[in-house]
């Protein structure tokens, strides 16, 4: 209660300037008037059930607020002490724990992983013999994304993530290229583990959150539903409708993802950023490593969305590039139904944090923006607007384009007895296909998906349960051996690759 009349106060006394005659000619318009209101009018327009969002500027809080609701009923308000999943902001962190071993000399950027993890190997065998940690929290690994690996996983390790590494395909040469992806950074979180005897998890809260008393700030969906001010994710439906879905297990995605927290919470972490790893009077990270994984490391690739900002390019953790001119560090998340954004100007000391519970949506990150524009006085670039007009744009040419359709009058080759049995390929996993009354249906990370047929002996993932849509569509291609025995299942597991092999092991 304290911290949230200060936040107003403080707002409030900083948006009205200096008080007295002498100054009332001078006194500029207030930066943060009617801006509760344009908020909550963009996550109107963008279907976006709760939104909350904080600022620090010059080391103060400055604003902090919630809107709209936290729950698919709308029965239960978002504030700015609501917790929300952080998804990708949690890279950071990881990026900071490795920062903090390497202060103690335990880590080295640029050592070769396998002097921490022995077992390291990429399917491209000596090429990538010299992955560094700079390389693994850049994302210039050369890896493919490969995320079904660890995506609604309960019982994969990080060992056993590892041992799986080598039958994934990689699709560049080591630091060639900038290649999203979260198994490097579940990785790297395995390294901390060896070097501090510690789970990632507790040697992040024991040298990150407690320091920075961010003490309702976690680490898994279960954990957060504990507390009594929690969001749930939600979707959009077909007809545009915002669906609530279930809180969904993120333990095995960990240092990539699985952070959950508040924005009043992370106006802490924030403060840390902006001060070069300085917290009141304590240095918790060194300059030198607060540098460096902030430095410029790849390029994200591409063109600029707009002719506000530059090329955008990767660090440690932190996205960079620059805003009208302004240095600008970030990064976004999106998982399991919630979305956010953290925003530094670090040369304007200030920090921007916005949570929403909508999966997708990319309403933080145009808040952040909008809202960074009125503090610093400038002409309204109005992101959001830009961005409601182009989802629009997409939403009416997507009516009109024809979904991709079966060949017309086939059948399967045989019963669909046949197709039954465990499939298993080394790097993603297993899937089981069992018949019930009504069809085919695979599971794979404790995901049912009803195949439904298409032709010949194609088959198409329709989920059972609704919030599983990540295989929505998926293609199944079973195979035949010389005997004319179904021998494997072809699934299109990640769209940069063809589709994966998985074996039949037993029927």
């Amino acid at each position: 209660m304290q911290r949230r009349a200060f936040v107003s106060i403080l707002g409030a006394s900083l948006g009205a300037g200096l008080v007295g005659p002498a100054w009332a000619a001078k006194r500029k318009p207030d930066p943060l008037a009617s801006l509760d209101a344009e908020l909550d009018l963009a996550r109107q327009n963008w279907r976006v059930p709760g939104l909350a969002v904080a600022v620090i500027k010059d080391g103060a809080p400055l604003y902090a607020k919630g809107f709209g609701w936290r729950d698919g009923a709308r029965t239960q308000a978002v504030t700015a002490d609501t917790l929300f999943g952080c998804a990708s902001l949690t890279k950071a962190f990881t990026a900071a724990t490795v920062a903090l071993l390497v202060d103690e000399g335990k880590l080295a950027w640029d050592e070769p992983v396998t002097t921490y993890l022995p077992e390291f190997k990429m399917a491209g065998g000596v090429e990538y013999a010299s992955l560094s940690l700079r390389d693994m929290l850049s994302h210039r690994t050369g890896l493919g994304t490969h995320d079904l690996v660890w995506y609604n996983n309960e019982k994969l390790t990080k060992a056993e993530l590892l041992a799986r590494l080598p039958y994934l395909e990689n699709s560049a040469p080591l630091r060639s290229q900038y290649q999203y992806n979260n198994l490097m950074y579940i990785l790297a979180g395995l390294v901390v583990e060896r070097a501090t005897g510690q789970t990632w998890e507790a040697f992040t809260e024991s040298r990150l959150l407690k320091p920075l008393g961010m003490t309702r700030t976690g680490f898994s969906p279960s954990q957060m539903a504990q507390d009594g001010n929690f969001a749930f994710g939600h979707k959009l439906t077909s007809a545009k409708q915002a669906v609530q879905i279930p809180l969904r297990p993120e333990d095995a995605i960990g240092p990539a993802g699985e952070l959950y927290s508040s924005v009043n919470q992370y106006i802490a972490w924030m403060d840390l950023q902006l001060r070069r790893g300085m917290y009141g009077d304590k240095r918790l990270i060194s300059l030198a490593q607060s540098e460096a994984m902030w430095a410029p490391l790849v390029s994200t690739g591409g063109q600029p969305e707009a002719t506000e900002l530059s090329r955008g390019l990767y660090g440690l953790g932190w996205r960079t590039d620059f805003y009208r001119g302004m240095r600008r560090v970030a990064h976004g998340g999106n998982l399991n139904g919630f979305s956010s954004r953290v925003t530094l100007f670090p040369e304007q000391n200030v920090g921007i944090i916005a949570f929403a519970n909508m999966r997708g949506t990319p309403l933080p990150g145009h808040a952040s923006l909008d809202l960074f524009d009125r503090l610093m006085g400038l002409e309204p670039a109005n992101w959001s607007a830009r961005g409601l007009a182009r989802r629009d744009a997409n939403e009416a040419k997507a009516a009109t384009q024809a979904p991709p359709m079966p060949i017309p009058n086939t059948a399967p080759s045989r019963g669909l007895g046949a197709f039954v049995g465990t499939f298993v390929h080394k790097g993603y996993g297993t899937w089981t296909v069992r018949l019930d009354d009504t069809g085919l249906v695979g599971t794979y990370n404790e995901m049912p998906i009803r195949l439904n047929h298409w032709h010949y002996d194609v088959f198409n993932g329709m989920p059972v349960r609704e919030d599983d849509d990540d295989l929505l569509d998926v293609k199944f291609a079973f195979q035949a051996d010389m005997k004319g025995n179904i021998r494997s299942l072809e699934v299109q597991m990640d769209s940069d690759f063809a589709p994966a092999v998985f074996v039949r092991t037993s029927s």
